[in-house]
């Protein structure tokens, strides 16, 4: 896959973390980039800065979790900007309890942002890909997709119901015989911001969560998310559907999850994400 020049990249929570990475990445290699993020001030500071870049951009505010928004937004950038050639559903929130304190609202956030967000994405901006013949997908799901953690439950359930979408859609994809293309990204610990997710709660959903007191991760230890754009450049010009950023950490944990779950054994601290306490601060318990 070769020869972004001129091509469009629509990029959801595209104002910080990985998003903001790899739209940088995307402008450098001459894409036109739609940043789109519900947070309206991260978005015109990002803005502001691909434009200092020389990159041609253009933000725009819209609510993964909501359909009309997200259809709104395809319509958007098509009149405004052209055709999507790139779709990147990054958008992405954490928030941490085990599962008998996580209320409905906790599920409704985590779900409707990690899971809704990709399908709504998936839905608004597909269409026309198919049409055209032509276009990539790029989903963030998470290694938390391909391996679990203790309390995580909905954050866990949703990253892997976006990795099994994506899977689900490659093989449609193929046996179409569509030119479409569709990656699942797998990040690991990555130094984003995404564990302060609460500070993006939509008001819609009645009052916050309680901010914990808890240590915040030593972002200094964690893999940049200008790296995590760099091997998902790497993955997205060798068309392969697995991007992974630390595929020789969890190859262990995910080697024993299928290998126990094909005997018939219980889960143990060897199907954990190693990388845990790192990107949460949080012992597993």
């Amino acid at each position: 896959m070769t020869g972004y020049t001129g091509r469009i990249a629509v990029i959801t929570g595209g104002a910080s973390g990985i998003g903001y990475a790899i739209a940088q990445r995307a402008g450098s290699e001459g894409m036109t980039v739609v940043l789109v993020d519900i947070d309206e001030a991260a978005l015109d500071g990002a803005r502001t800065r691909l434009r200092c870049d020389g990159v041609d951009v253009h933000a725009m505010h819209a609510d993964v979790a909501e359909r009309e928004s997200m259809m709104a937004l395809a319509l958007r950038v098509q009149e405004e900007v052209g055709d999507t050639w790139l779709l990147v559903n990054n958008a992405g929130v954490f928030l941490a309890a085990p599962f008998v304190q996580t209320p409905p609202a906790q599920w409704d956030f985590l779900i409707g942002v990690n899971l809704w967000g990709v399908v709504h994405g998936m839905a608004a901006f597909m269409p026309g890909m198919l049409e055209r013949n032509d276009g990539h997908v790029l989903n963030t799901s998470s290694v938390d997709g391909l391996v679990t953690v203790p309390n995580a439950s909905a954050y866990v359930a949703a990253k892997h119901a976006v990795t099994a979408l994506s899977e689900t859609v490659h093989r449609e994809l193929a046996a179409a015989g569509s030119a479409v293309g569709i990656s699942v990204l797998c990040p690991g610990a990555i130094a984003t911001d995404i564990v302060r997710s609460a500070r993006h709660w939509p008001a819609r959903l009645g009052p916050p969560p309680p901010v914990k007191d808890e240590p915040y991760p030593d972002l200094d230890e964690l893999m940049t998310p200008s790296r995590v754009a760099e091997i998902t450049f790497d993955g997205l010009a060798k068309r392969r559907f697995w991007i992974l950023t630390h595929p020789e950490q969890y190859a262990p944990a995910m080697r024993a999850r299928t290998e126990g779950a094909i005997a018939g054994c219980d889960p143990d601290d060897s199907t954990v994400d190693p990388n845990f306490r790192a990107a949460t601060g949080r012992t597993p318990s």
